[in-house]
């Protein structure tokens, strides 16, 4: 009985120096260079590595160099079991506007390792919210869309192009 303590002692303390001594800002990089391929760019940005997470603030965010949007902070928590980014405070600029909201008070990815095969979304502004997932082995992102009837109105060339569904609409992209 002992031993079987001692050894989940010695692999929980590996797993939080893990997590600790993970190279955070290297792993920023390299995903840096993946969205790079895609058109997409942070700059403007103060990284900061909090141990057991990583906080990356005041960011720009552009898109195929067109500025879209400031981001006031992104946290990501890379755990072994469970993972998520979260994105707070999103302002589009207004070039955008008839796409997104101008402001996205929240998103959320999430990352289970009991569910490897599927990362959770979810999101929301002041009017209208979003969840869905992102299924990796089929390469399919699904997302429901709520909205008010004030957005419906605003966006209805954008939400043209999605489809309905019962409270809202959906969104289907296979990359």
């Amino acid at each position: 009985m002992r031993r079987l303590l001692k050894g989940i002692l010695y692999l929980l303390v590996m797993m939080a120096l893990l997590i600790v001594f993970l190279p955070k800002i290297n792993l920023y990089y390299a995903a840096e260079k993946m969205m790079a391929k895609q058109n997409i760019y942070i700059s403007d940005e103060k990284l900061k590595d909090k141990g057991i997470s990583f906080h990356i603030e005041n960011a720009s965010l552009l898109f195929e160099k067109l500025p879209l949007a400031q981001v006031e902070e992104i946290r990501l928590k890379p755990w072994i079991l469970y993972s998520s980014i979260e994105i707070d405070t999103i302002c589009v600029n207004d070039g955008f506007a008839d796409f997104l909201p101008s402001e996205i008070d929240i998103i959320e990815v999430k990352y289970w390792i009991f569910n490897p095969l599927y990362l959770k979304l979810s999101g929301q502004s002041k009017e209208s919210l979003f969840y869905g997932e992102v299924d990796l082995l089929k390469r399919i992102v699904r997302i429901h869309l709520r909205l008010d009837a004030a957005s419906e109105k605003q966006y209805k060339s954008m939400l043209s192009k999605l489809t309905p569904e019962e409270g809202g609409y959906l969104y289907e992209y296979q990359f």
